[in-house]
């Protein structure tokens, strides 16, 4: 199916969804180096040629797909958060590989204050409203409360189980549905599940 754009920016009440900037080089690599944040990351903590090299990757999905991981910072200081947004899963069973994935991560600091529930819930509502998405899922380790609790903020239910290429882990496969009153949708929503 072919898509539209999303959008280079978006705001939330509190935050900023933006494209990526040079300076964010070095809060992003800081972050990805964090054991804490990195703990059900398949790749463990990254080193500065594997933040840099993932920074790469992720301006070039939005070069190519129009739409990826957005940057995120605080509305009010600039402060960079993390990342949020759609993007292709970098791996997954059979037929994960043709939905998009709702991803995020935040550093240390940004926990614990809903701001990775209200990044996941605008980069959603550019999914179902300009993507016309029926369906997006998020692949997550299940013993990693945060991110389980973000997905149940998001009314993402269990949709099955698939194994981490890199690590074997065994990581729960959760879909959210797009609602059936979503403006700017076309054809017919999938029902919830």
């Amino acid at each position: 199916m072919e898509r539209d754009a999303a959008p280079s920016e978006l705001r939330t009440s509190r935050l900023v969804l933006r494209a990526w900037r040079a300076d964010d080089r070095e809060p992003f690599a800081a972050m990805n180096a964090d054991p804490e944040v990195m703990r059900w990351i398949g790749s463990g903590p990254l080193d500065r040629v594997a933040s840099d090299g993932l920074r790469a990757r992720l301006r070039r999905e939005w070069s190519r797909a129009g739409r990826g991981l957005w940057a995120v910072e605080r509305g009010d200081d600039g402060t960079f958060l993390g990342f949020c947004g759609l993007t292709d899963p970098a791996w997954g069973g059979p037929g994960l590989r043709d939905e998009l994935e709702i991803g995020w991560r935040l550093t240390r600091s940004a926990w614990g204050q809903g701001y990775a529930t209200e990044a996941a819930r605008a980069a959603l509502g550019v999914g179902w409203e300009t993507l016309g998405l029926h369906s997006a899922i998020a692949l997550v380790h299940p013993d990693n409360e945060r991110s389980l609790g973000v997905a149940a903020n998001l009314g993402m239910r269990v949709a099955g189980t698939t194994r981490h290429a890199g690590t074997g882990w065994e990581v729960l496969v959760l879909r959210a549905h797009r609602p059936a009153d979503t403006p700017g949708t076309r054809g017919p929503s999938a029902a919830p599940g």
